[in-house]
């Protein structure tokens, strides 16, 4: 069947996601189609670049009342399966400025936030590059 008034109504983190979705909308009897993304460009040495790759999920216009509450309970799931996967984990962060002790939800992993004791921000437990040495790195750049 092809759509006649098509709306991209989910934009997914890769394509496995945006078939998993459109499988849930068409056992919700609408119409959807996954538009994978299978270009090259934003590939690079360690995968590809975010907001680069967005596979979409794509309906009729007049299915969007429908599709909606779908999406959003889809939603609310993967996030609770994340959160649930983090558990009741912290993260301990020491301010850089006043080197006041913090803690954090591990969901805020990679992310900046204000130190509660002096109003500085913080990084909440660095990402850490696999094969990293910053020590070696510093020695290069002297």
């Amino acid at each position: 069947m092809e759509l006649r008034d098509p709306v991209a109504v989910y934009d997914a983190a890769n394509n496995l996601e945006a078939a998993v979705v459109c499988q849930i909308l068409t056992s919700s009897g609408i119409a959807a189609y996954a538009v994978e993304d299978a270009s090259v460009v934003g590939q690079w040495a360690f995968g590809l670049l975010p907001q680069i790759h967005k596979p979409q999920v794509w309906i009729e216009r007049a299915d969007l009342a429908r599709a909606k509450p779908i999406l959003e309970s889809y939603e609310l799931g993967r996030s609770r399966k994340a959160d649930a996967a983090h558990g009741d984990a912290t993260i301990q962060v020491v301010c850089e400025e006043c080197q006041g002790q913090l803690e954090f939800p591990a969901s805020r992993r990679g992310s900046i936030e204000t130190c509660t004791h002096c109003g500085a921000y913080v990084d909440v437990g660095d990402v850490q590059m696999e094969g990293w040495n910053e020590s070696a790195n510093d020695e290069r750049e002297t």
